[in-house]
């Protein structure tokens, strides 16, 4: 991730502190390694499908044992601060910017769904944990167009605010673009790593101790020293935040993208983001199990329990 990205997300973190609509339906795929494919019909877009929020029921769902997984319409609510439109999926709040296609929206949203299939290694109880957390602390993905130039996200007054507001303010990462001339390889990436970082640097941040940024000693913190120490995570590109005095920062992102670089890897999604590479010297998940064996430890015990692995090629279809 370019550093220039990275210090941005950094920024706006720190400020959050203070073609047609995916009609789905509940699927069930195996969690193997290699992925499976479910089908999805795809409808127009149409206006009448959008909402208002007088229409919808605000009560938090209860995510129990058998956990209900569904993608919501598009709700426009004016209170929003610049983030008036969202779409919910099992408790993940998507809000958009304006210029942020529908289609758009529903296809990060069908995205998250996919990884939320039941599978044979799905523990529902730790599922339920996960989506419980998501929704009680209001995690959110923002989703914004054409890149952070396009808002001045660089300059001293962006034109929009950081988030939406309504007690959507904490417990979010960074953006996930709509770029209007990307490829299908790249939207597919742009659109896992960013729903990566927010489930892994909120989400389980929230819930499970072992995956916090935040405390050195948790486990995710030694996994991912294990791997700076075998030079297969290279985290020099990062130091320039750590050198400008924001730890927490440099603590955040270099632990956030690990997490990523792990679980994409064990994915198989090794393809999509050019592995193995200067930041990340591995590509398989026999790998990850014989080179890392603490962030395997935390892959299987978590990752592998509450998420299924999305099919590649279900997603570069619905990005194409």
């Amino acid at each position: 991730m370019k550093l220039k990205t990275i210090l941005f997300l950094i920024f706006f973190i720190a400020c959050g502190a203070g073609e047609g609509d995916v009609e789905v339906t509940e699927n069930t795929s195996s969690n193997s390694d290699e992925p499976t494919t479910t089908t999805e019909q795809q409808k127009e877009n149409d206006d009448s499908t959008t909402t208002t929020i007088e229409e919808v029921n605000e009560e938090s769902e209860d995510y129990s044992s058998e956990n209900v997984i569904s993608i919501g319409e598009i709700v426009i609510d004016t209170s929003f601060r610049d983030y008036q439109k969202y779409v919910d999926v099992a408790g993940l709040r998507i809000f958009a910017l304006p210029e942020v296609s529908d289609e758009y929206m529903y296809k990060v949203a069908e995205t998250y769904f996919q990884m939320l299939q039941q599978g044979d290694n799905i523990d529902n109880s730790l599922r339920s944990r996960y989506l419980n957390s998501v929704d009680n602390e209001k995690v959110f993905q923002r989703v914004g167009f054409e890149g952070p130039e396009y808002y001045n996200f660089d300059s001293p007054n962006p034109s929009v605010d950081c988030c939406p507001g309504n007690g959507y303010e904490d417990n979010h990462t960074d953006f996930i673009w709509e770029y209007k001339d990307a490829n299908t390889i790249g939207t597919v990436g742009e659109v896992v790593e960013h729903l990566l970082h927010t489930i892994t640097g909120a989400g389980l941040l929230l819930e499970f101790p072992e995956w916090s940024w935040e405390d050195t000693n948790s486990k995710i913190h030694k996994a991912m020293n294990e791997a700076v120490e075998k030079n297969i995570y290279d985290i020099s590109t990062y130091e320039e935040i750590k050198n400008n005095g924001d730890i927490e920062g440099y603590n955040r992102v270099t632990v956030q993208e690990f997490s990523f670089w792990v679980i994409v890897t064990s994915w198989g999604y090794g393809d999509i983001f050019d592995l193995p590479h200067g930041e990340f010297e591995i590509s398989t998940i026999n790998e990850v199990r014989s080179e890392l064996p603490l962030a395997f430890e935390l892959y299987v015990n978590t990752i592998e329990k509450i998420f299924t692995i999305p099919d590649k090629e279900l997603l570069k279809s619905l990005f194409s």
